[in-house]
């Protein structure tokens, strides 16, 4: 493969890939970030603004789409750069393809999987066993196909050595590509094979699913294509693991024929009367990464309103942890989100170095209150919280602690002079603060207690660098207020 496409494929394989990486290696590849940006602007993402740049567009489709368009571009692109010497046949097989890909969708729709995209992709990798086929034996392999569209493997193996599918399960390991596609294959080829003894047997995994729907998709197209499978083996299985009737399975095989032809006006392909395949797929060839991206979009149906619903959720959940008064994450958000921290920075998943904690208090902001009434009060509370959470830069979090108080995180500080300049300035920028109440200017200082350690060794370090934090700011509050009270630690944090 390319670098490009090599480095796709092994970002797909990462469950905790970042947009930014997936980003960067999209744009490399100026054709795939034009597909990436079509799909972003077609109708079912784009919501009245253009949509110009990569990381905007995978910020709207989110990193699971992108990874599979890319997954089949780059695959489909390698396979089919190579493929212009047999047109014909190459033609022929990805018409079969096709069907089979779309089959999958609408089986995995009917039975409400949440893989859809990733049982489209099994449908496409199953069919392009005859395209790798086509480049181990292209003289041989085209004839046998000319003579007939599925050979049996018998005929498979004497003509390359392998069956098809074998053949696309090797070559996906090879290219690295995560290998729930080459489980699924194998799986569907060993719940259909009618040499092998006893039942066929699928479990509720995603490859038990997935497998369940390419044995389905695999009889579908066939029927649909006139050369129905040889052996009915597993289909029962499958219909019942999927909670399908032979009924479903049957209407989708008499229906494929409309979802091509609607693909085919996605394409821009004018096609009059009943669908002709082998026209469609002549026009189509220079597209095949814009067909399976329509197909995709439109499978994703029923999987963006699962988003919609996932993100209602993350909305609540926001809405749990986050202080309405100051817009900043409240006690409870910061009882979850402290303890992450410590454990990313013990277990070694977040930067290194020291690590700083800071109490903010408003000075007499119980005399703000009885002079001028609490929603002056109020008033300066979400003035205070604005600047903190604008103040604070990359890696820090503040939060309203409870009250006129507030908790700020500090990660990089390591050094006495550096957590002193940085709770300087926020005492500086807080007292510089103005608040116009009904005529009234008012403004307010803050003392700070603050707390840094090089080090931290255990889980309840949090706790005891918050309760020493703490003491620190009675000690600034009992020397003045309007100043800052620091301690800073070269080593494990142990208390102080």
């Amino acid at each position: 493969m390319p670098a490009a496409a090599a480095r796709i494929v092994q970002l797909c394989d990462d469950p905790n890939l970042e947009v930014a990486q997936l980003s960067q290696a999209v744009s490399l590849d100026p054709v795939l970030s034009a597909r990436i940006l079509r799909l972003a602007n077609s109708a079912a993402y784009n919501k009245g603004h253009s949509v110009t740049s990569v990381d905007r567009a995978m910020m709207m489709m989110g990193v699971k789409l992108v990874k599979i368009t890319a997954l089949g571009f780059v695959v489909g692109s390698t396979v089919w750069d190579r493929l212009d010497d047999h047109e014909a046949a190459a033609d022929q097989v990805w018409r079969q393809c096709l069907v089979e890909a779309v089959a999958c969708r609408e089986l995995s729709q009917r039975a409400n999987l949440r893989s859809t995209p990733e049982a489209f992709l099994c449908g496409l990798f199953d069919g392009m066993g005859q395209l790798l086929g086509l480049l181990v034996e292209p003289e041989e392999f085209s004839a046998l196909l000319a003579s007939t569209p599925w050979p049996s493997d018998g005929a498979l193996r004497k003509c390359l050595g392998t069956t098809t599918s074998a053949l696309v399960q090797q070559a996906l390991r090879s290219w690295g590509v995560p290998d729930l596609y080459s489980r699924v294959l194998e799986s569907a080829d060993q719940a259909g094979d009618e040499n092998s003894p006893g039942l066929a047997t699928f479990d509720f995994s995603e490859v038990g699913r997935l497998s369940a729907v390419l044995l389905l998709a695999r009889h579908a197209t066939r029927e649909l294509l006139g050369e129905p499978l040889r052996s009915t083996r597993g289909l029962a299985q499958a219909r019942s693991l999927l909670a399908l009737d032979s009924a479903d399975v049957s209407a989708l095989a008499v229906d494929l024929g409309g979802h091509v032809r609607d693909l085919a006006k996605s394409l821009g392909v004018d096609l009059q009367g009943k669908v002709d395949y082998q026209e469609l797929l002549t026009k189509s060839r220079q597209k095949m990464i814009e067909a399976s991206m329509e197909v995709a979009e439109d499978s994703l149906a029923q999987s963006d309103r699962i988003t919609s619903l996932e993100t209602t959720s993350e909305a609540y959940r926001l809405e749990s942890v986050t202080d309405r008064l100051t817009g900043l994450t409240n006690r409870a958000g910061l009882d979850q989100r402290f303890p992450e921290v410590i454990r990313e920075r013990i277990e070694g998943r977040t930067v290194s170095g020291g690590l700083a904690v800071a109490m903010i208090d408003i000075d007499h902001f119980k005399h703000l209150n009885d002079t001028y009434g609490h929603p002056a009060g109020d008033q300066m509370l979400a003035a205070v919280g604005a600047m903190l959470g604008t103040g604070t830069r990359a890696g820090e979090f503040c939060a309203r602690y409870g009250g006129e108080e507030f908790l700020l995180v500090m990660p990089m500080v390591d050094n006495r002079e550096t957590l002193e300049r940085a709770v300087e300035r926020f005492r500086r920028e807080l007292a510089a603060l103005r608040v116009e109440v009904d005529g009234h200017v008012l403004q307010v200082t803050v003392s700070i207690g603050a707390v840094a350690a090089t080090r931290v060794d255990g889980i309840d370090t949090g706790v005891r660098m918050v309760e020493a934090a703490d003491r620190l700011l009675y000690a600034a509050k009992s020397s003045g207020r309007d100043r800052c009270c620091v301690q800073f630690v070269d080593g494990d944090f142990v208390g102080i």
